[in-house]
Parts: structure tokens; sequence; C-alpha cells
């Protein structure tokens, strides 16, 4: 009955080729010629299917080159600064006056809370180690999860100054760009001229919470990047208000954070950043139509990581060193945010300043050449899909900086605007792929969407039937 059923499919499918498998009239040799025929053609028809596919999963987008540059609004770089001299004396004076901390033991713990506030992977080994800080963190009961809390209270944020021309602000002329303070591998910084979202914010970061509304900024009309255009002249913002000593400062892409060591470097006078840009954008559709491991990039909201509710490649590098840390000192430094279900051990000072220093190299650059650790460490992250390429034309110190502005600050310059711009793009779409299975399925043998409807129904409706006809 089943050979019969086959038979009776061969003989009246519209696939090319079958019918001449069952036909009485031809003999054997003609029957054989026919299989061997068949079997090429299926055969190349699942290998070209097969390539199709993975076409699809590997080469259907590509990063296109546009030239129309007189058509383009081209963002700014991001700026972060970072204020050497992170602790408020007022808060830090009430705090010690609420805990009773007097004399020395006051000035030394101001000294340890200070390096500490400053410290990063460069300068672990400076933070201090008087014999009066295990007792004075004792007698306050702050372990080492309660670092960063703890320096977060007694920092002021600048950005919240009543007083307009103390506060830390980032201006060009009468416009104003968005500024926070942000929790950094450098510790508290402040960020001016960046897509990140609030996500990305101290407060966020340590606590959970997204910052509280500003009531001093009402006044002021506030854009969250400075763009401009071909025609425009030279175009640029200050971002001021540090009333410390030093600062460092780091410009990098809009659509990025800081890298903790690629850095200006201290500086008395602040820096000034000449930058060249050229953007990577994606075309409307870039993010619908293909998946992460197709177009081997991710957006800012599609996040992977654990640490950090959202994706940028340098956060995906600063979440290997997290991992890398833990991996070799059994702990993780106080500034990387730690809300996660199962919360990594924060190091404690001694570990910060004996672990740390001698696999400095490593976690920076996940390689150590003449190290311990030979070989590099797995890190993988994707590229941003939109992002920015930043190359500093110069990087002068602002001399006069104070008198000029009236604080410490930095600043950015754009006079060249860029004549390039790349674009992601989708060239092998899922339509293409069904296009090019079904013409691959149409010149092997001569298959199509009905013959496939044909054959499922020839297997399941029309057998059913006959079987119960045949037992009827």
């Amino acid at each position: 009955m089943i050979l019969s059923f086959i038979k009776l499919y061969f003989d009246t499918c519209c696939i090319h080729g079958f019918r001449y498998l069952v036909k009485s009239v031809l003999i054997l040799l003609e029957r054989i010629f026919w299989l061997l025929l068949l079997i090429v053609s299926v055969y190349f028809c699942i290998i070209s299917c097969i390539s199709s596919v993975e076409r699809f999963h590997t080469k259907s987008t590509h990063i296109g080159l546009e030239r129309n540059s007189y058509y383009w609004n081209t963002s700014m770089p991001g700026l972060t600064i970072c204020p050497m001299q992170r602790l408020n004396q007022s808060l830090f004076n009430n705090y010690c006056r609420a805990n009773k901390i007097k004399g020395t033991d006051k000035t030394e713990f101001w000294d340890f809370l200070e390096n500490l506030a400053n410290s990063t992977y460069t300068n672990f080994e400076n933070i201090p180690d008087y014999e009066s800080i295990d007792h004075t963190l004792d007698l306050l009961g702050i372990k080492p999860k309660h670092y960063m809390e703890l320096i977060y209270n007694l920092t002021f944020d600048g950005t919240y100054e009543p007083i307009e021309k103390l506060r830390i602000r980032c201006v060009d002329g009468q416009l104003h760009l968005k500024t926070r303070q942000i929790l950094t591998e450098f510790g508290l910084c402040y960020l001016c001229s960046s897509y990140l979202g609030e996500e990305y914010s101290s407060r966020y970061l340590i606590f959970g919470e997204f910052p509280e509304f500003n009531k001093y900024l009402n006044k002021h009309r506030f854009v969250l990047v400075k763009k401009a255009t071909f025609f425009d002249k030279d175009v640029g913002f200050n971002l001021m208000g540090f009333d410390t000593e030093a600062i460092d400062s780091y410009i990098h892409s809009a659509f990025e954070v800081m890298k903790v060591d690629n850095n200006f470097g201290y500086s008395l006078e602040g820096a000034a950043y000449e930058p060249e840009v050229e953007e990577i954008i994606a075309e409307p559709n870039f993010e619908t139509e293909t998946s992460i491991s197709q177009r081997k990039c991710r957006f800012y909201h599609e996040s992977n990581l654990t640490h950090y509710p959202f994706y940028t490649k340098n956060i995906c590098q600063q979440e290997c060193r997290i991992n890398l840390a833990y991996k070799i000192c059994k702990c993780i430094p106080h500034f990387y945010p730690n809300r996660i279900a199962k919360p990594k051990p924060v190091c404690t000072y001694k570990t910060l300043k004996s672990c740390f220093p001698r696999h400095a190299g490593y976690f920076l650059k996940f390689y150590e050449k003449n190290g311990h650790h030979e070989k590099p460490t797995e890190c993988y992250c994707e590229q941003n899909c939109i992002d920015a390429v930043i190359k500093l034309k110069s990087a002068l110190a602002m001399r006069g900086s104070k008198q000029l502005l009236g604080s410490m600050g930095s600043s950015v310059s754009m006079s060249t605007w860029p004549r390039n711009q790349f674009k992601r793009q989708v060239i092998f779409s899922f339509t293409d792929l069904l296009v090019s299975i079904g013409g691959t399925a149409g010149l092997y043998l001569g298959f199509s969407v009905l013959g496939l409807v044909e054959f499922i129904y020839f297997f399941t409706l029309r057998l059913v039937w006959q079987l119960l006809g045949y037992k009827l």
C-alpha cells in the first residue's frame, strides 16, 4: 500500500524527473540514468541552499563608505573630566563630627579616603596604610562594599551647585550641553556631550536610582550632544567649573565611555582638544532585520553584561576586568557597580595595594608580555553598531585657563569636518534568503512553494484518507 502511494506521488508530483523513475514504459537503464540525474541535482541543490543560509548568517551585512558630506550633522566627541580632589571638606567634617573622629585619626582618615577615591589600576599602591585606618573603619562599621557609597556621600556633585559661575557645566556660548556625574574606573568623574542614557550615572550605578531633578538647570536650553555641518566654522564647547588644583581629562566618542588608560594626564591647567571625527551609523532597518551574531555588533540597549544594564565596547571591557580581577585577586575594586543577584566580594584596601599593582598591565591591556601571564585573556566584545572614530589633531595644555574661564576645565573645538562616513547596511536580508533558496530549488528540481504544499498535503491529509479508506 505504502509503495503504491509513493509511486502515485512520483507519477503526479510537479518535481522534475521523479515520474521517470516509475514509468513502466522505460527500461531499467533509463531509470538508473534518471535516478543519477536526480541524485546529482538534489546534492547540488542542498549544497547551494546551505551556502545561501551560511551567507545569511555570516555575510549578510557590510560597512559602506558614504561621501556626501554636505548633508551630514556630525556629532562632536564626548568629554570626561576627573577632578584630582574628590572629597568635599564640609561634608567630611560633618561626617567626622557626627561619628566623633578627631585629631590625627581624622587627618589620616581624610588622606586615606582621598587616595582611595583617586585610585585606579595605575596607582593602587599609593593608598596609605596608617595604623589608625583599620580601627576607624571598624568603629564606623565600614566594609569594603561600602567604600564607594561613603566616597559618594562625601563628594559634592558639582552639577547641583546653586551659583552658576561655580557650577560644573558644559557650555558653548548660550547653548548648554547636559552634564552629569558618572562612576568610572577612576572613581567619580563628570561627563558631557554623550548619547548614553541616565543608566550611566554615578547614582544609578551605585544605588540603582536615576539622578535627582536639578532645579537649577530649568532656565537653560540643553542638548545632549553638540552637532555641526560641513559649512560650520569653528565649533566647540567647554567643560568647566572645577575648583581643584588639578584634573585629568579624557576625550572619546559620544557613543562610548572613557578608557582609563587613554587620558591626557595629570594637568594643573586643563586640556584643549582639537579632534577629527568619522561617524559609524546604521540604516533604519539594520537592527530589526539582523541578529547580533549576523551584524557582529550591539546597540546600546542590547546588553549581555552582568554588572551593567547597557552596552558599549569599553563597558564590556570593564566587565572583562571585573571578571579578571575576581579570578586573580578573588575580589573586585570598589569603583565597579555590584548590584547583581550574586554580588562579588569587594577588595579591602590592603588587597588593592598588594595584589593589583603586580598585575596592573595585565588588567589594563589583557596581555602581559614579560610577566606571569603570557597568553591574552579571553575577552571578546562586539563593536558598537553606532559609534565614532576619534582622531586627535592636537591636545595641548590650556595655559591660563583659570584666569580665562574662572575655574579649571577643558575644551573641545573642531575646525575641519569629515569627508567620509561609514554606514552599516543589510545586503542579504531574510527575503533575499527565501528568494535564493526558492530560485535554487527551482533551478535544480523545478521545485516551488506550491510543490512544497503538494508534498505536505500528499503525505498528511491524502495519506491518512488513503489509509482509512484501505482499512474500510
